[in-house]
C-alpha cells in the first residue's frame, strides 16, 4: 500500500510542476540569419599610382596601400579584404595568368564549382576573368585584369571569419557588384 501511495504522489506531484511551469505566452522563433543592409554603391576614382592604374573604388571600402606593388580594398563591417596586386609583364603573359589561374583553382578542395567570367574592353585595353569559388571556400571572388603586353593586376576576396556560404552571400553579392565596377574602370597609367 506504501508504495501505491508513493506513486499517487509522484504522479500528482508531477501534475503540479508541470502545471505550475507552463507558460501560456508563445514566443516566435526567428527563421534563418538577420537580414544584412549595406548602403547603396556609391563609387569615386581611385588613382592607384602603385599598381599602374585607376578605377571606380566603392566609397564603402578603405583603400590600404601594403608594398610598392600591392593594394588593399577593406570592407571593416563585412570584415573582408580585396588584395590586388600589380606586376609588369616582361614578354611572358601566359605564365603570369597560368599562375593566378592555379592559386584560384587550388580551392577546388573546399570549393563545390568555379564559374569563369570572362571580360574585354579593348578601348581601354583590358581583358580578363572573374571566378566565382562557390561553396565553403576561402576566397570567394578572385579575378585578374591585363592590358596582355605591360600591365596585370590580380585580386582575391578573403573574409576574416569562417567560411560559411550562405552568411556571406550577402557580402560576396555587395563586393562583387564593386569588383565588376573596378574591373570595368579600369585604366593603365603609363
Amino acid at each position: 500500500m506504501k508504495e501505491t501511495n508513493k506513486a499517487y504522489i509522484f504522479i500528482i506531484f508531477s501534475f503540479l510542476l508541470t502545471m505550475i511551469s507552463c507558460d501560456d505566452n508563445t514566443y516566435p522563433r526567428p527563421r534563418g540569419h538577420v537580414r544584412l543592409e549595406y548602403p547603396e554603391a556609391k563609387y569615386s576614382l581611385y588613382d592607384a599610382d602603385n599598381i599602374n592604374a585607376q578605377f571606380q573604388k566603392s566609397d564603402y571600402a578603405k583603400a590600404e596601400v601594403k608594398r610598392s606593388n600591392w593594394v588593399n580594398l577593406k570592407y571593416p563591417k563585412m570584415k573582408a579584404t580585396v588584395h590586388l596586386t600589380h606586376k609588369d609583364i616582361e614578354h611572358d603573359v601566359k605564365n603570369l595568368i597560368d599562375e593566378i589561374q592555379k592559386l584560384t583553382y587550388k580551392h577546388t578542395v573546399k570549393a563545390s564549382g568555379i564559374i569563369e567570367n570572362p571580360y574585354s574592353n579593348p578601348n581601354n585595353k583590358t581583358y580578363g576573368i572573374l571566378y566565382e569559388v562557390t561553396g565553403n571556400a576561402a576566397s570567394n571572388l578572385q579575378f585578374y585584369v591585363t592590358d596582355s603586353t605591360k600591365h596585370i593586376v590580380s585580386g582575391a576576396l578573403y573574409f576574416y571569419v569562417a567560411p560559411n556560404p550562405d552568411s556571406l552571400a550577402p557580402a560576396v553579392s555587395y563586393i562583387k557588384k564593386d569588383i565588376i565596377a573596378l574591373i570595368e574602370t579600369l585604366e593603365w597609367q603609363e
